[in-house]
């Protein structure tokens, strides 16, 4: 789709905006404080349209030093912090948050100059946006060691024109929410959801770094769907580029229907961010109830009460609980993925069932979209009391008796669903470190379903948001559908899909950058690459945090007639291979790969394994790298390929895999008397936007 930005002059930043900032110099020349001098307090809003809670601002000011500490974010959004006396502006503010997986979230704001012994300063994603364009390298998180070294100006003029490229950037949607006069760093409003909060709660802001001096940057608009598959509106462009480049090259209108328009009817509706707080706190203190209370089948495993395969939204006895759903006061109406309420293991809200889901928190609730039936999309942390995390989507419904948003799931049949998926390959046996490489791309999630030991299934067709085609059909031993490849199944005739994994490679390179070999083709195991001559990082770059994947079932009882289309929308786009570069990823123990090393023999290239054993997997976090929530071994046996995978906390540094049959499938890899082979193991976790990314250990022969 074209997009296109109209143009509007720098002059939307008028003279009045010019005096908010001040006339001091730049570069630490404007002192504030010193010798004898009084103290200064910084205050204002840090909010993504919710606020933006659990978060620590600290300030720096223009020598490199930090002179100030917030106190955590409240619900309220609200901050003040008093600097150490003698700080020098300008200050650079950064607000981050770090979740128990290591991942950390982060906004800055600037203040060039302070008249007096205050000064008011916003901390949003807009904020951001300006920061990253003041910033040489487009990078906000890098601005304040820029300022110190001298390689960046910060000072009245320089933030007044960066505020005007910024409001220019954004003309459209500050005009469809009516907040085109508001100074994005001064101005005044609360985390309610309306007026300028709207404004917050309607856009998606994403930086990625891609270089030590570039970064890539997309604003996209979260806009209620004409159509299940409507495509997002999103303004892209790099750092390096001017405003006169960006405006030029995006033609988003603020008022026109057709098209990519912003207008006020399809943006979030005013007050949402409220009733999605509203909403999180009352999840949480449903759970805060005890498990007795909340359900009349506490933690089922006997006859004498529901058993854990048949305890259902039935159960659940707490009006406080019930009250979170759509229809919780009669019969709750809930499905998603094709999953209903329940106590068994995948089933949604299973934590209502058993003691551990006691005292879970539900927070940091974010606006995504606004599906075609009115339902809404929120992002979310849920936080157990052993402290580990989550972060997820939910749908929620308007309930029009009490007007509160609640649970009403994607009522989908089937399960589904795409994220955004990262994998460094190392192959740690055989002397074949030189074929390391990386890959980026899409996990494309599709359970499968088996009624009697059958798959439901015929196929799953996949319609790409580039209009590319992918088909995912049964593979016994796997609990996912996996990818159809032409290529593989012609390498690898044994393998029935001809791929044995459901993660499209859009783009891969060698850990050694002087290799320009395609991995495609050295490494020939039942994997699935796309063509990394069309799917360039330039390519990759260009596709939208917010893009549409539609998903088309073909049911194993009628193989030629669709029996259900599904949408999914991606929370972020996947990385391009220099983005994954400055990425860190987990490690797998020295020990273990010297022990993997010393058990595998020249032929047949594969680690054998104890049947029916668990694996023990230890592994080291790099500072700055995403803890593993997941691990997970594949390999062969006579009769096919398996996986086996086990949960870890994200504290943990080891975890023992259980091998396990799938049920009626006919695999027998855990059966006393088969020969296994164990041949890949990874490490994986997941970061705030839903990105997953992997540390695969290949004990395989590459050919």
């Amino acid at each position: 789709m074209n997009i296109t930005l109209t143009r509007l002059g720098l002059a939307i930043a008028s003279a009045g905006l010019l005096t908010i900032y001040g006339c001091g110099g730049g570069g630490g020349t404007a002192s504030t404080g010193g010798s004898g001098a009084s103290t200064i307090t910084l205050g204002g809003i840090n909010a993504v349209g919710a606020a933006f809670t659990d978060a620590t601002i600290t300030v720096v000011d223009s020598r490199g030093i930090t002179v100030g500490t917030s106190s955590v974010v409240g619900a309220n959004g609200v901050f003040s912090i008093t600097l150490a006396a003698g700080a020098v502006a300008p200050f650079i503010l950064t607000s981050s948050r770090k979740s128990a997986d290591g991942a950390v979230e982060s906004l800055v704001s600037v203040v060039p100059s302070v008249t007096g012994s205050s000064a008011t300063v916003n901390i949003t994603p807009v904020t951001n946006l300006i920061a990253s364009r003041l910033s040489s390298s487009g990078d906000p998180l890098k601005l304040a060691a820029e300022l110190a070294a001298g390689t960046t100006v910060v000072n009245s003029t320089t933030l007044t024109a960066k505020v005007a490229e910024v409001q220019a950037i954004l003309a459209p949607i500050l005009t469809a929410t009516g907040t085109s006069s508001t100074d994005p760093l001064t101005g005044t409003f609360a985390v309610t959801g309306s007026g300028y909060d709207r404004l917050l709660d309607s856009i998606k802001v994403t930086i990625t770094p891609n270089s030590a001096t570039t970064t890539a940057i997309e604003v996209g608009i979260k806009e209620a769907q004409a159509g299940v598959g409507t495509a997002p509106t999103t303004i892209q462009f790099d750092s390096s580029q001017s405003v006169a480049a960006i405006t030029a090259g995006n033609s988003i209108t603020a008022n026109s229907i057709g098209g990519n328009a912003i207008s006020d009817g399809n943006l979030v509706v005013a007050g949402t961010s409220a009733l999605i707080a509203d909403h999180l706190a009352q999840l949480t203190a449903c759970y805060a109830l005890s498990t007795a209370q909340r359900v009349d089948a506490p933690n089922p495993s006997s006859l004498t009460i529901p058993t854990a395969s048949n305890a259902s939204s039935t159960n659940i006895i707490a009006t406080a609980c019930r009250d979170a759903f759509i229809g919780g006061s009669t019969t709750i109406a809930f499905k998603s993925n094709g999953s209903q309420i329940g106590a068994v293991a995948g089933k949604p809200f299973r934590g209502l069932f058993y003691e551990a889901g006691t005292g879970t928190i539900f927070s940091q609730g974010t606006y995504e979209f606004t599906r075609s039936n009115g339902d809404v999309v929120v992002g979310y942390k849920s936080k157990s009391v052993n402290g580990s995390e989550t972060f997820d989507t939910f749908a929620l419904r308007l309930d029009n008796t009490d007007r509160k948003l609640k649970q009403i799931g994607n009522e989908y049949v089937y399960p589904g669903g795409v994220s955004a998926y990262h994998q460094k390959r190392e192959f740690i046996t055989n002397s074949q470190s030189p074929w390391n490489y990386y890959s980026t791309g899409y996990s494309i999630s599709i359970a499968d379903v088996t009624v009697l030991g059958s798959s439901i299934f015929d196929r799953v067709v996949v319609t790409t948001p580039t209009n590319h085609t992918l088909t995912l059909k049964p593979n016994t031993g796997y609990s996912l559908l996996t990818l159809v490849s032409t290529l593989q199944n012609s390498i690898n005739p044994s393998t029935p899909n001809g791929s044995g994994t459901s993660f499209v490679r859009l783009n891969s390179e060698y850990v050694d950058t002087t290799n320009t070999f395609d991995p495609a083709a050295k490494d020939t195991a039942a994997l699935y690459f796309a063509n990394r001559a069309t799917f360039t990082n330039a390519y990759i770059a260009a596709i939208p945090a917010q893009a549409v994947w539609k998903f088309e079932y073909y049911l194993a009882t009628a193989p030629s007639t669709i029996a259900q289309t599904q949408y999914y929308k991606t929370r972020a786009r996947a990385l391009t291979i220099p983005e994954l570069k400055t990425r860190g990823l987990a490690t797998l123990a020295v020990g273990d790969i010297s022990t993997i090393q010393a058990a595998v023999t020249a032929s047949p290239w594969q680690l054998p394994i104890a049947t029916g054993s668990a694996q023990t997997i230890n592994y080291l976090v790099p500072a700055g790298a995403l803890p593993p929530t997941s691990l997970q071994v594949w390999g062969g046996y006579s009769g096919g390929s398996f996986n086996d995978s086990v949960t870890v906390l994200s504290t943990a540094l080891s975890g023992n895999v259980a091998c396990s049959n799938v049920s009626g499938s006919g695999d027998t890899h855990c059966t006393t008397g088969t020969s296994v082979k164990l041949n890949g193991m990874h490490l994986w976790a997941r970061d705030i936007q839903g990105r997953e990314y992997a540390s695969f250990y290949a004990m395989y022969f590459l050919p």
